[in-house]
This record gives structure tokens, sequence and C-alpha cells, in this order.
């Protein structure tokens, strides 16, 4: 595959010489091979082979490329991998993860700020009796039996291109998510650590003549930036963890779009972030909203120790992000977040056109129509722009963990989940069977993905207000 970069990146590879990465390395870039960190004062990413290199190995060559400021890429990380990136970065992403390229930001005078990029690895899945089609109820268009047969969905990952993802790496390693009102004063004790994920699958129809042999790919990622904050103003501390998240649905370019048959379009889809420990949210933003814009924001008091006047006071300082403005013009948002449990949940719906919530697609019988101008076999609608195009969303979460629940397990794993559905309509002549129909996808296989976080380490920094 050739590199999607005008430049490509230096790489020095170490594990097996005949490695099995290595024929697609060398057309990604400039490749150098060692059995070791040599050389790596000219690389730009050290590329670990897990498969073949030795794990008393990995402390070293993590630590170098880490702090002299190369992208790390760990390819089919073992435990040790996972244990020596853990004892660098107080984090750990889900053993599942394929991949893990990890970069170190220390710009904006903030400490050590950990930027991970995760590829493939376990999912969640759900039932597969979602997706299904359905005919109208317009007597002359409806077979004998009025059967519903099931849609066909394929959840395969696209190959993968090394160029882009680690050109996509080394953009995100420049910021994070959140803006400057979560950076404190000098002295408080706080970390940032960025997790990044993508899950690229093929949607296809096999049920209709008109899509037969089609396939549409669509993408959904997020970057989610956790804050993680001391509260040390009092004798026994309390940790502030507040997560922002840009969540990226897309949907590709839609397999029909015909007057007969048009899709796939998405028409709604949810965010979600939970931790392992139930504490419960204590803010959660944006709220629900049918207008055509929102802003996700907070703003959180924390009694914290800073510089002032040249000596460390406990104080109280503001930690505030947004309003961040997102138009979600002909969409509605739902904020279905359990405050008690700690679960931060969005979700978001097609609503102009068509209203799922209103007109769910099991119930196409009853109002097919308003989907169809120009009589029995008239045209497909179209939904708004978004539901075909690239969507970006933004949430924000926060909770507090006690002294006490911290002292007996400092680390707590927080859960990313993205699910989303999509729909194809046609006519009789684009379903070619006689029937006015629905073939739905959804909601899609919900995808997840968890990170670790050490709270007492993340924040332990170098500080005259310890």
């Amino acid at each position: 595959m050739a590199s999607t970069t005008e430049a490509k990146p230096r790489i020095l590879y170490t594990g097996a010489p005949t490695g099995e990465d290595l024929p697609v390395l060398r057309q990604v870039g400039e490749l150098t091979t060692k059995n070791g960190k040599d050389g790596l004062e000219q690389a730009e990413v050290l590329w670990v082979d897990c498969a073949t290199s030795k794990p008393d190995q990995y402390g070293a060559l993590l630590r170098a490329a880490l702090d002299a400021g190369k992208t790390l890429v760990l390819n089919r990380p073992d435990a040790p991998a996972h244990a020596a990136l853990s004892g660098l970065v107080s984090l750990q992403v889900e053993d599942g993860a394929q991949a893990l390229l990890v970069s170190r930001d220390t710009t904006n005078n903030t400490p050590a700020h950990h930027i991970i990029t995760a590829l493939g690895g376990a999912v969640t899945e759900e039932p597969a009796a979602a997706p299904h089609s359905g005919g109208d109820l317009d007597p002359a268009a409806r077979s004998a039996d009025g059967a519903r047969q099931p849609a066909q969905t394929e959840d395969t990952p696209l190959a993968r291109d090394w160029a882009r993802v680690l050109e996509t790496h080394r953009r995100q390693s420049t910021r994070s998510v959140g803006g400057p009102g979560l950076i404190p004063p000098s002295g408080v004790m706080f970390g940032i650590s960025t997790l990044s994920r993508s899950f690229p699958y093929d949607l296809t129809n096999s049920h209709w003549t008109s899509a037969s042999g089609k396939r549409q790919s669509v993408e959904a990622s997020f970057t989610s930036s956790f804050y993680v904050y001391r509260e040390n103003g009092k004798s026994s501390p309390d940790y502030v963890v507040i997560r922002v998240q840009e969540a990226t649905f897309d949907p590709g370019s839609r397999m029909l779009n015909i007057n007969n048959a048009k899709g796939c379009w998405q028409y709604e889809f949810q965010t979600e972030c939970t931790n392992n420990r139930g504490v419960q949210l204590i803010a959660n933003s944006p709220g629900t909203t049918n207008g055509p814009g929102l802003g996700a924001q907070v703003s959180l008091p924390l009694y914290v120790k800073y510089v002032q006047e040249g000596s460390c006071t406990p104080n109280y300082w503001s930690a505030s992000h947004g309003p961040v403005p997102r138009s979600i013009e002909g969409w509605g948002l739902s904020n279905r977040s359990a405050v008690g449990s700690g679960r931060a949940t969005w979700y978001y719906h097609q609503r102009d056109t068509w209203n799922p919530i209103n007109d769910p697609p099991g119930d196409f019988g009853r109002w097919w129509s308003m989907m169809f101008e120009g009589g029995y076999g008239g045209r497909v609608k179209n939904l708004t722009s978004l539901a075909g195009a690239s969507f970006t969303v933004e949430t924000v979460a926060a909770w507090r963990f006690t002294a006490t629940q911290v002292a007996s397990n400092p680390s707590v794993t927080f859960t990313e989940k993205l699910s989303r559905s999509f729909a194809s309509f046609a006519n009789p002549s684009g379903t070619g069977n006689g029937h006015h129909q629905i073939v739905w996808h959804g909601p899609m296989t919900e995808r997840s993905a968890s990170v670790t976080i050490n709270l007492v380490s993340i924040t332990d920094i170098q500080s005259p207000c310890r």
C-alpha cells in the first residue's frame, strides 16, 4: 500500500527479520530493522513486533521511545507488553487490541500526556435478529402471506491502511479533546490520557435486485481524553475524572441512490461511557434537545492546592470546557444518562422526514407512505443531509472518586460504547418484488473499548504542592 503522506515516516522495526509486517512496512515508510533500540535517534516510529520480540526487552524499548518523543507501535501485544506499557503510562487498554500506537505529549505545560490509538480487538456482539425488511399495507402490493424476510448484513474489518493509521495518530498526538479551561494552575496534581479507536465494517444488502452485490463501507470512531485531578486541598484527597469525547459516524457512500431505491442512511446512533466502580455522575452534557444546534460543556469547582503568590495554598479552582457548538440540523438528541449508576449515554436520532421514535422500522406497514411521493410507485424521499454525511458529536461526563474508594483500589476501568442503525427504502420497482419496503441494519453490533487508569499514579507528578 502506498503512503498517504508526502514524506514517508522513518520506522525502526524490532523483531524477527522475517516478520510478516515487513513487506507492508517497506511500502509505508523508510524501514530499518534492528533487534533492539539502536538507531532510534534517527527514527520517528519504533515498531515492536510482539510476536517475535523478547518480553524482557519491552520495558527498555517502550521507555526509550516515549522519552525520545517517538511514536511507539506495539503490534500483536501480549500480556507482558500490556504490563510494561501500564507501568509506564498508568493505564491499560483492553487485552483484545490487535495493535497499540502510543505517543507522549508534554506541550502546553502539562504533565506527561499519553495518547493511545487501539486497533482491532474484541467487540460486544448484539443478537443477530435485529435486521429485517417489511412490506406496505397496500392490498395490491402485498403477497398472500405478507412475509417479512431478513436483510443481509456482514460485519468484516476492512484492510488496514498503516500509512493512514500512522498519520491519523500523528495528528491526534498533537492535541487532546477538551479546551484550555481543563488545564489547571501550576502546582495542581493532575494527568491526562487520550484513547482513540475506530471500527470499520461493511454493510451488504442482497434482499433487493437493485442492491445485489453492492457493499457500503462505514466507520465509527471516537477520541476520548480523560482529565484526572487529585483534590488535595483536604487531608484525604478525592479524585475527579472529566472525560471529553468526540465521536464520528461516517456512513460512506450510499450503495443505493436512485429514485426507486435509496440507502443506507444512518438514522440513529448512541454513545456511552461507564465506569466499573458504579460511581455516580457529577456532570454530563449536552442535554436533551430537538433544536438545530447544541454544545457540550462542563464547569466543576475542585478543591486543590496550587501556587499563589509564591506559595501553595488550598483553594477552589473550576475546571471548565465549552460550550462547543455542534450542528444537528434535522436531528434530535436525548440525554439518557443514569446519574446514580454513573452511566453517561446520549441517543441521537433522525427527526425530519422520518422520526424512528414515533415510527419505528418494525411498524413500517403503518407509516410506509410518508417515505414516498408521486403516487403508488413514487420516488423514495431523501432524509436529512446528516443522515448521509460524516457526523461528529461531542459529549462530556465527570465522576468524583472518594479517597476511600481510591484507597481500596486506585484503578478504574472506563468503557466506551458506540452503536448506530442504518436503513434503506425502495418502491416496487426498486425491490423487484412488487412491494414498498424498508431494510434496516440495527442497532448495529455494539462496539466497545475499555481503558483502565490508575488515578493515583497518573496524578503523581512533580509538584511543589504535593
